[in-house]
């Protein structure tokens, strides 16, 4: 099983359960030494059921600062979020981007609460998608790239598009030395689904770490939990990497993503 896992959700989400004390004690059970809660990020609206709200954000950073004393001589405890990146909230991401340990860039909609990235089917609103991310990585408003393949749900065929896509993500990994994920959490959860080419895993896709294994891309491994079982289980974890198997990646296994955060904070703070 991992020692690290910097992708975990908690209920104020609103499709996640358990308690965050859950979280920490299933986290401990197998295993884990370094944990990273990242939940949605909170923005002015509110959206039930996709990220928490404002007012949560508050208890959010007292629950998690209280667990991380608590449980110190057994897991070592980062705050962070999974952020998205829509110009109309840029002060509120760069705020949270100062005050958390980490952030995690998943890019869930093209506008804010507009088209799901999980409907996207043509290749103009796939390179909607990298230009997003794109802005995110310029602005170091994050430390690695969650589940990039996620655009993929919907997409119909594994086509030159979807090559092209992988390329760009493989270009801006390097470029700014991020790391893109190979996310366990709903891709793999949720069974396969039918495509042009025939039956497959929505994401991880193999087509885009074929890509990201030429190019040495640095990949880390998200258990993208929302339940405290995730991580009492590796049937998730086993078909992510079945996924790949036979590629030669670069996975990050003592990767300490803090040291890295402080210093692309600086660089933000550069910006501004």
């Amino acid at each position: 099983m991992l020692k690290t896992n910097y992708h975990t959700h908690t209920k104020r989400c609103g499709h996640a359960v358990g308690e965050d004390e859950a979280y920490v004690q299933a986290a401990i059970q197998a295993g884990i030494k370094v944990l990273g809660f990242s939940d949605h990020v909170p923005f002015h609206p509110s959206c039930q059921k996709e990220r928490m709200d404002l007012e949560e954000y508050p208890n959010y950073l007292n629950s998690l600062k209280a667990l991380k004393k608590k449980y110190e001589n057994d897991i070592t405890i980062y705050i962070g979020l999974e952020v998205e990146y829509y110009e109309e909230e840029l002060d509120l991401l760069i705020q949270f981007r100062k005050e958390l340990d980490y952030c995690i860039l998943g890019q869930h909609n093209l506008t804010l609460d507009g088209k799901y990235t999980l409907d996207l089917t043509t290749p103009e609103e796939l390179d909607s998608y990298f230009h997003l991310i794109e802005k995110a990585c310029a602005m170091h408003l994050c430390d690695y790239i969650a589940h990039p393949d996620y655009a993929l749900w919907s997409y119909p065929r594994i086509d030159g598009s979807v090559k092209a896509l992988a390329k760009q993500f493989a270009k801006l990994s390097k470029y700014y030395q991020i790391p893109l994920e190979l996310n366990c959490g709903s891709g793999v959860h949720k069974g396969m689904r039918t495509y042009e080419e025939g039956l497959r895993y929505p994401y991880p896709t193999r087509a885009f770490f074929e890509v990201f294994a030429e190019e040495k891309c640095p990949i880390i491994i998200g258990l993208d939990a929302h339940n405290p079982n995730d991580f009492l289980t590796e049937e998730y974890l086993n078909r992510s990497l079945s996924i790949v198997e036979g590629l030669d990646l670069h996975f990050l296994t003592d990767y300490d993503l803090i040291k890295d955060a402080k210093e692309r904070k600086q660089k933000l703070a550069s910006l501004f």
